[in-house]
């Protein structure tokens, strides 16, 4: 005489009830953990592509740059936006082969096709050439050699 035993078509189906929860389980936890790195990736990816392309549509040009000596000795660099969005002038150099004067710029923003003067005290002297280098706050370097 035989006993069939239910025990084992039972443990069966603990075991695979098991497996079936545990991989739901971690399925749920690979599913996040995707999502996460997903809109990291995304949000990184749309600060870079607007960052490039707001400095390509950069267009900044040294349009004058005069010298003055009343009272002091100046120099008076006009600059042009000629982009399509607005720019803030960040930094603005002066140099020469002896001496470098570099000025801070507090409210530099230039809105789109408009101009922007700035008197920078310089001890400058005849006939020796001076580069003037304005840095964007998005880090375009624009530079021109001017000679007094």
């Amino acid at each position: 005489m035989r006993h069939f035993s239910n025990h084992r078509a039972l443990s069966s189906i603990v075991t695979g009830m098991i497996l079936l929860v545990t991989t739901v389980i971690l399925g749920s936890a690979v599913v996040m953990w995707s999502s996460g790195i997903f809109s990291i990736s995304k949000s990184i990816t749309t600060t870079l592509y607007a960052t490039n392309v707001n400095e390509f549509s950069e267009k900044l040009v040294i349009e004058n740059a005069w010298f003055g000596n009343t009272p002091s000795k100046f120099i008076n660099v006009t600059l042009y936006n000629v982009g399509s969005t607005g720019i803030t002038i960040t930094d603005i150099k002066i140099e020469n082969s002896t001496h470098v004067s570099d000025i801070s710029i507090t409210n530099g923003n230039i809105p789109a096709q408009k101009t922007n003067s700035t008197k920078i005290p310089y001890g400058w002297t005849s006939k020796i050439p001076l580069s003037i280098i304005v840095t964007t706050a998005r880090g375009s370097v624009i530079t021109d050699d001017v000679s007094p």
